[in-house]
């Protein structure tokens, strides 16, 4: 209660407004696996999943962390935020059409290598949804650090949330279901773009420090950081994709998936912290270097521990109510997805410090320490998995890997976050 009473009035509000947009975006997600089941069966919801996997792999390179930058960046803008915005857009534009293109045309060997039976017509879709998804983080990282709370979260509940509901109807098969998704998204994106505006400027900066980010900036921020960038959602994806590659058309890499998405509905608690802190704090510590004494500190210190015991608290409601959140959404026959989903919550707790400790690094460090450790640990989750499947069955592989490389990212993030606040900054 005394760390609760610390945190100003506005930032409560704005994670609080900020969760909700996200709890009703997962919770859409949680219904299309429910719709997608029945309409798709086990061969539509593996695709599905396949999908959202390849979307959130490929994500991160296509934007080349440039969502992350504006949230870093924008805060410390004393004019030019709304040019900076749309310049961000259309390089994200540019960028996801361009691996759009290069997807369509080696559709026959990705189809092939992902078990999926429709050619090249399904990575066209799947892409389709990338391009999207791209746009449309892009516009609500502009007005995240523009501080425009409630458009970003609007924007957010429409473009991922609304527009999937709306357009599942008029689709008759996945495929088609992704590709008017994307495009939908893509249209959301552009409202949210334009309705970028500048805010109160930013604080003085220190002698000799640069003040207004431009295109240039944002793009070197984030090119130095894309490894990791990948690194973090593959963590997530690659149990699927590593499922499906030994067992293609196999049931197992939608129970995996079904099961990481679980995971990710615990974490929203904590990855909302980001575009809430991340903000506020890069302009703190952009004004004063050394404003993380005292009360900030202790506060900011303390974050991944609490959002460990919070997550724990989580993570068993999930393994305990299994069984019964497969059966009532994914239907009987699916299962056998209940052990997985019980199995992988336990990265949930790990995982929790990690998004806890993230604003202050990101806000703290110009040097990519993050990157480089979420890079680590995805190659212990790529070795942990591949040895694993010698011994035990491909599913239970993956999510134990997955389960052992939270572990050393969540634990390491928080000791990054000590030190970082201790005057080990660079």
């Amino acid at each position: 209660m005394r760390l609760l009473r610390a945190i100003p009035d506005a930032v409560r509000r704005d994670y609080a407004a900020t969760l909700l947009s996200q709890w009703f975006v997962l919770g859409i997600g949680l219904f299309l696996f429910y719709v997608v089941a029945r309409r798709g069966g086990v061969a539509g919801f593996a695709y599905y999943q396949i999908a959202r996997g390849v979307v959130s792999s490929f994500q991160p390179l296509a934007m080349i962390g440039m969502g992350q930058g504006l949230h870093r960046f924008l805060p410390r803008a004393s004019v030019g935020s709304e040019r900076l915005a749309l310049q961000a857009f259309l390089a994200q534009a540019g960028v996801a059409i361009g691996l759009t293109l290069i997807g369509i045309a080696f559709g026959p060997q990705f189809s092939s290598l992902l078990g999926l039976p429709g050619g090249t017509g399904a990575v066209a879709a799947i892409m389709i949804m990338l391009v999207g998804n791209c746009l449309c983080a892009m516009a609500v990282a502009a007005l995240r650090g523009t501080h425009q709370i409630a458009r970003a979260n609007t924007i957010a509940a429409v473009g991922f949330g609304l527009i999937p509901v709306l357009v599942f109807p008029l689709a008759d098969r996945v495929d088609d279901f992704l590709l008017l998704q994307g495009c939908g998204m893509t249209l959301v994106a552009a409202w949210g773009t334009l309705t970028v505006r500048h805010r109160s400027p930013a604080p003085p900066a220190p002698a000799g420090s640069l003040s207004d980010p431009t295109l240039r900036t944002l793009i070197g921020y984030g090119i130095r950081r894309l490894p990791g960038d990948m690194a973090l959602p593959a963590l997530f994806t690659y149990p699927t994709f590593a499922v499906a590659v030994a067992l293609p058309g196999g049931p197992e890499a939608g129970y995996v998936g079904f099961a990481s998405s679980a995971v990710t509905l615990i974490c929203s608690l904590f990855g909302t912290l980001t575009p809430v802190l991340l903000p506020r704090l890069s302009r703190l510590f952009h004004a004063d270097p050394s404003a993380g004494g005292g009360d900030t500190s202790r506060m900011l210190v303390r974050l991944p521990m609490y959002a460990a015991v919070l997550a724990a608290v989580a993570a068993g409601v999930l393994y305990v109510f299994a069984p019964a959140l497969v059966a009532g959404f994914l239907g009987p026959e699916f299962s056998a997805a209940a052990e997985v989903v019980r199995i992988s919550a336990v990265a949930a707790i790990p995982l929790a410090m990690f998004y806890a400790a993230r604003p202050t690094l990101d806000a703290l460090l110009d040097r990519p320490a993050i990157s480089r450790l979420l890079l680590g640990c995805f190659v212990v989750q790529v070795v942990l998995t591949h040895a694993g499947q010698l011994v035990l069955p491909a599913s239970t592989a993956a999510v134990l890997a997955f389960c052992l490389a939270a572990t050393v990212l969540g634990f390491r993030a928080e000791r990054l976050v000590v030190v970082s606040l201790r005057g080990g900054r660079s």
